[in-house]
């Protein structure tokens, strides 16, 4: 479990190192643990917000700022693998690079001047690895599943059937071509902020509800035989909001459950912020001020369709679906 990781002792000398990279749409993440006998050890890590898709929306390629900023990130994290001898390794990228149309050109120079092969994966392989993430987080106390994923350049869906000791399987699964990054970079050229939030969550919720009709979920939903869990940074900024948190602690909020009441006052509470009050919130910052209405109303749309009593939370996703991977293989 991800959550059992530990720094490494360096007395213990492992027998290997693995590496997880995700070059997401708008942060890159590393994760790199030594393989013990007790299991795998977290000995370093590296996340930086690079927007990567910060033209996607309007323009359809990634900006050459943006790949300044991404290739800078992946400079360090070729740094640290590099220090480690890592051995069994696995670096993707996801919607911003599945997306752009200089993607090729991007990836090639990506592999000049830092050495990593990045593999673009598919919306279907970044739902399964979220689930991954977050399996050890759902119960046998229902039969299904729903997770979501809000990523910066998409958001994927995911209907699940839960077994006794072994990974939940994705019946069906739906992914939107909408993220917090390409929300928000297309709301800089709206006239109304609160008209077009709103439109957002019409658009989501009426993508859910194909999911719906497809999987013929709804039965199960009336039933209560759901579980509702959430990997993504909207869900994990609305439990610190919640816990009125003085700083952002991944170790207090990943595994909370957030009860309908809780959800609607704290989205209540964001809408009603202003742009500076989101920006000196101290779980939320310059780095997500921008992004975070975005995913709000992507999450609103979603559980709209799937109103839940709770919502798990799980900080955790891809990067740690991948580390996990690696291990079990």
């Amino acid at each position: 479990m991800v959550e059992s990781f530990l720094h490494h002792n360096a007395s213990e000398e492992p027998q290997e190192y693995v590496a997880a990279l995700d070059l997401g749409t708008n942060t890159c993440r590393l994760l790199i643990a030594a393989v013990t006998p007790e299991g795998p050890q977290v000995i370093d890590s590296f996340v930086r917000v690079i927007r990567l898709g910060d033209q996607l929306a309007t323009k359809g390629h990634i900006s050459e700022e943006a790949m300044r900023r991404a290739i800078g990130a992946l400079k360090i994290c070729a740094k640290k693998i590099k220090t480690h001898n890592v051995s069994r390794k696995r670096y993707i990228a996801t919607a911003a690079c599945r997306e752009a149309s200089n993607r090729d050109t991007f990836l090639e120079e990506i592999r000049s001047k830092t050495s990593l092969e990045l593999e673009v994966v598919s919306p279907a392989e970044e739902a399964r690895l979220a689930i991954v993430a977050c399996a050890d987080l759902l119960d046998s106390s229902t039969r299904y599943a729903i997770a979501f994923d809000i990523g910066g350049g998409s958001t994927e869906v995911m209907w699940m059937e839960l077994f006794p000791h072994k990974l939940p399987e994705i019946i069906e699964w739906t992914s939107l071509p909408l993220g917090v990054v390409t929300v928000a970079e297309t709301l800089r050229s709206e006239p109304s902020s609160l008209r077009f939030l709103q439109k957002v969550r019409k658009a989501v919720a009426k993508e859910v509800k194909v999911l719906c009709d497809r999987a013929h979920i709804y039965p199960q939903l009336r039933k209560k035989n759901i579980q509702l869990i959430g990997t993504s940074g909207t869900v994990t900024t609305l439990a610190a909001i919640h816990m009125n948190l003085d700083r952002y602690d991944r170790m207090r909020v990943s595994g909370l459950q957030l009860t309908p009441e809780i959800v609607k006052q704290t989205v209540s509470s964001l809408y009603a912020m202003t742009p500076e009050r989101l920006l000196l919130h101290p779980c939320i910052g310059p780095m997500r001020a921008e992004l975070v209405m975005g995913g709000v109303a992507i999450f609103e749309g979603i559980y709209d369709v799937f109103p839940i009593n709770p919502v798990r939370v799980a900080d955790r996703g891809v990067r740690e679906g991948i580390l996990l991977d690696l291990i079990q293989r």
